[in-house]
């Protein structure tokens, strides 16, 4: 089953409009599915740690092929990598925690991923951009944001989020980008140490 949540990853490597893959866009879908996903292993009890790492381990094969087989070059991707991974594991955590959510958890997750994704450019396509204060909170809260700027791109350029967050009104002083070096390991450890305290309060919870 690990190996069927790891091909949820490659959805977002589909050709566009345009043909081919795009990085950028696997990136955010990967962000959208992270959390989910290591939800969905840890409620089927993939307990051994190799099993339980094989999709964000394949995610990272599936985005070098991508980004090498793309014009769009993505500058830091192993920074990214250790993005998703974190979030991966805080959902894996978070499954063993609530053991009885199930799939239900996994999709509530899913949720929120989208809902924080889509907050900052929604009023955008809507009507108008949401204020430059909050627009740039909410851009700071999205997984996709953690991703794309993990690996090192721009953002708030992009033409998915410059127009409809309203990006050229967001002073550079009021939000500065992710740095990856730094983004990256922390969300890794992050999601690490809550991995690794679900896991902990599981085993706990099944020898009482």
């Amino acid at each position: 089953m690990p190996a069927s949540i790891a091909a949820v990853g490659a959805l977002g490597a589909l050709p566009g409009s345009r043909g081919g893959s795009d990085p950028v866009a696997l990136l955010a879908w990967l962000a959208l599915v992270s959390a989910p996903a290591g939800f969905a292993c840890g409620s089927l009890r993939a307990r051994h740690w190799a099993l339980a790492a094989l999709p964000p381990a394949a995610w990272m094969g599936l985005v070098a092929v991508v980004d090498g087989l793309s014009p769009r070059d993505l500058p830091s991707p192993a920074w990214a990598a250790l993005a998703w991974s974190g979030l991966y594991a805080a959902g894996y955590g978070a499954s063993r925690l609530a053991p009885r959510a199930g799939f239900a958890g996994a999709g509530a997750l899913l949720l929120a991923s989208a809902l924080l994704a889509a907050l900052p450019i929604l009023p955008g396509f809507l009507g108008a951009p949401l204020p430059p204060a909050i627009a740039a909170r909410l851009l700071d809260l999205s997984p996709a944001t953690l991703l794309v700027e993990c690996a090192g791109l721009d953002w708030m350029r992009h033409p998915a989020v410059y127009v409809p967050a309203g990006a050229a009104d967001i002073d550079p002083a009021t939000r500065v980008a992710y740095g990856g070096a730094l983004a990256g390991p922390l969300a890794f450890v992050v999601g690490s140490l809550l991995a690794t305290l679900g896991e902990g309060i599981a085993r706990a919870r099944d020898r009482n």
